[in-house]
């Protein structure tokens, strides 16, 4: 803070009047400021408060929202990402070593029919909620949907709506020392970690979601583990041309483990 000419302007002036006498006779030098100067002189005589100052600040994670610093979700040691669409939500909870613990999605079918009420949506939500497994994190999608798009509108209220809903309950049941723990992840951001825009949008993940099963069972050391059971159990529905409706569960995985390779800088 007392770079260049204001630091030159101290020992010009100190040379013609001698020593400062006291703190008030600095205000004298040309260029210095009332705030300039406290600042200084406290750092001098308080050189802990400086060392304070002077420590790096903490990093933030950009790809999650809020801002959670670095070292908290590294210390996590599961997180369960959740996905919702028109009428289901899917949850995929990854422990720190990307094995799956648990994969699933219940399906909603009042969503999206007749008027917005706040009751359904919690009626349908708060079950859900009920059977999604405690972790140090909850991972919201945060939906893509353009608001120039006016047609679709009604879609993207339902998905704020879900969201919001999503965001008070789970907070309420799992609020630890008042600690964040529901964060968002954009769904742009897990698509372009996997390659899977095209121009803005994003296309399925359904494709690489059968690789990682096939890979759980052919390689030594594979990018995600699945339990033995829970590959038996969902790879013919993943099969290309299988009649399912798992868009949603495709996306949980994905976005829970892009959630560890952001973090871990892969």
């Amino acid at each position: 803070m007392l770079r260049g000419r204001k630091s030159s302007n101290i020992i010009e002036y100190r040379t013609r009047n001698g020593p400062f006498k006291d703190l008030h006779s600095v205000m004298n030098v040309p260029l210095l400021k009332h705030k300039t100067t406290a600042v200084v002189f406290n750092s001098i005589l308080n050189p802990a408060d400086r060392s304070e100052r002077r420590k790096p600040k903490v990093q933030a994670v950009k790809f999650i929202k809020p801002q959670m610093e670095r070292n908290r979700l590294e210390e996590a040691s599961s997180v369960v990402s959740v996905v919702f669409g028109t009428n289901r939500i899917a949850w995929a909870h990854l422990e720190r070593g990307r094995r799956v613990l648990e994969w699933q999605q219940e399906q909603c079918d009042r969503f999206l029919r007749g008027p917005y009420q706040a009751s359904v949506y919690l009626e349908d939500i708060s079950p859900v909620v009920a059977k999604i497994p405690e972790a140090d994190f909850f991972i919201l999608e945060k939906p893509g949907i353009s608001l120039q798009n006016t047609n679709l509108f009604p879609i993207m209220l339902h998905l704020r709506t879900v969201e919001a809903m999503l965001y008070s309950l789970l907070g309420v049941r799992y609020q630890q020392d008042g600690q964040q723990r529901v964060l968002s992840m954009a769904r742009t951001a897990v698509g372009k970690h996997f390659e899977l825009m095209v121009g803005e949008s994003r296309t399925s993940g359904a494709e690489l979601v059968r690789q990682l099963l096939s890979d759980s069972v052919t390689q030594k050391h594979p990018r995600v583990a699945f339990p033995q059971s829970m590959v038996v159990r969902y790879r013919n529905m993943f099969q290309l041309g299988a009649r399912n409706h798992r868009e949603e569960m495709c996306d949980a995985l994905l976005q829970a483990l892009a959630f560890y390779e952001l973090l871990a800088g892969d």
